[in-house]
């Protein structure tokens, strides 16, 4: 089976799924792929295992986002780090990172720091204003006020995938970024996915999954075994009780 007849099959699973759970098809969210590219990622970027994960998870942007694609941010330690690679689509989905990550982007190879790229999803989104000064060249030219931009505000799914433990000095900036979403009212769902076969505890993001309505986690332990799950078995894991409860809100 070619790739895209198998994305194509994945997708149609997926709306199975939906439709058993009560998410009526015309229920759209705008989707971000966050990736980790600390060091500790490397082998798994390297070998193809999260391009696999990335192509697994093309469907669900083929059928809940409006553009049928997602948004891919990659991140490491410190706001410079974080990276808008581009989309992925069902036509250029096969060996995504290795193509367009590895050894490309800032930060390959840093340190693991969440709360820049969370903040970034929300400006890219319209629920954040963008940092004052991006108005570009003719705005500073001719002395216009730099005014913080604010996109038009979207429905929108992040789905983070890390595979270590957030920094400890960013635990509070972390926190203080989704308790804001909430507290605002944003309409975004966050789920966190913890990747490491190692004594990885992902104790930080337990904790944020049980504080926030709007967050959930998924620890996978064998990220190979994952990403050759069956399409039901992988929506069983993806697709929590309160990300379901979330979409149909």
């Amino acid at each position: 089976m070619t790739l895209q007849l198998s994305l194509q099959k994945s997708a149609r699973a997926l709306r199975v799924s939906l439709d058993k759970a009560g998410v009526a098809p015309d229920v759209k969210a705008e989707l971000i792929f966050d990736i980790d590219v600390s060091g500790s990622f490397e082998h798994e970027h390297k070998e193809g295992t999260t391009s696999k994960l990335i192509a697994r998870l093309v469907p669900y942007g083929m059928e809940l986002d409006p553009d049928g694609k997602m948004d891919v941010f990659t991140f490491a330690d410190g706001r410079h780090t974080v990276t808008h690679v581009g989309t992925v689509t069902p036509d250029d989905c096969e060996d995504y990172i290795v193509r367009k990550v590895v050894n490309r982007v800032i930060g390959w190879n840093g340190g693991t720091e969440y709360s820049y790229v969370l903040e970034r999803n929300l400006q890219h989104f319209g629920w954040l204003p963008t940092p004052e000064g991006a108005g570009g060249f003719l705005s500073r030219f001719f002395g216009r006020p730099k005014t913080p931009e604010v996109l038009s505000k979207k429905r929108s799914i992040v789905i983070f995938v890390t595979d270590g433990e957030n920094h400890t000095n960013d635990h509070v900036r972390t926190t203080r970024i989704l308790e804001e979403s909430e507290e605002r009212g944003d309409q975004v769902y966050f789920l966190f996915v913890g990747a490491c076969e190692h004594d990885v505890d992902f104790q930080f993001l337990r904790t944020i999954a049980e504080r926030f309505k709007n967050t959930g986690v998924v620890i996978i332990r064998d990220l190979d075994a994952f990403v050759d799950l069956s399409d039901e078995q992988l929506n069983a894991q993806l697709l929590g009780p309160e990300l379901l409860a979330w979409l149909k809100a």
